[in-house]
C-alpha cells in the first residue's frame, strides 16, 4: 500500500515538472498565429484580387491582395483552387505581430457565385500599389 502511494505521488510530481522543461526557453524562434475568415466574394483583376469577407462584427471587410503577392518565388500569397464546400475563405499567417503571408482558398469552378467581376467603372489601381496589408476582423 506504501509503495502504490509513493508510486502514485511520483507520477503526479513528475507530471508537474514536465512541463516546466517542455517551455519554449526564449530562443531565436517565432511566433506563428494564423487567422481564418470567411470570403464572401472575389473579385479577380489583372492587379490582382479584391476580396469582400465576413468580419466579427458581422459586416463586411474589403482587402486587395497585390497580384505580384502570388508570382514572386518566396511570395506573400498563395492561392489555392478546391471545390471543398467550406471554400472560399482567407488565412493570415502572422509571424511576431505582422503579416508574414496568406494563403487564399476559392472555387475552382469560377461559374460559383462566390466568384465576381469589378465593374469597369472602377479603378482599383491604388488599392493594389500598397505592399503593407491591412485586415478588420
Amino acid at each position: 500500500m506504501r509503495t502504490i502511494k509513493a508510486l502514485a505521488v511520483s507520477a503526479f510530481l513528475l507530471l508537474l515538472t514536465v512541463p516546466v522543461f517542455s517551455q519554449d526557453q526564449g530562443g531565436a524562434e517565432s511566433s506563428m498565429l494564423a487567422m481564418t475568415v470567411q470570403v464572401q466574394r472575389v473579385y479577380p483583376h489583372r492587379l490582382g484580387y479584391k476580396v469582400i469577407y465576413s468580419r466579427s462584427d458581422l459586416y463586411p471587410g474589403v482587402v486587395h491582395i497585390p497580384g505580384r503577392w502570388f508570382t514572386e518565388a518566396a511570395g506573400k500569397a498563395e492561392i489555392i483552387y478546391t471545390s471543398h464546400p467550406s471554400a472560399p475563405y482567407l488565412t493570415v499567417f502572422y509571424r511576431n505581430g505582422e503579416v508574414s503571408h496568406l494563403r487564399l482558398f476559392v472555387h475552382s469552378n469560377r461559374a460559383h457565385r462566390t466568384w465576381g467581376a469589378l465593374p469597369s467603372s472602377q479603378d482599383p489601381r491604388e488599392a493594389f500599389e500598397s505592399d503593407e496589408f491591412r485586415i478588420v476582423y
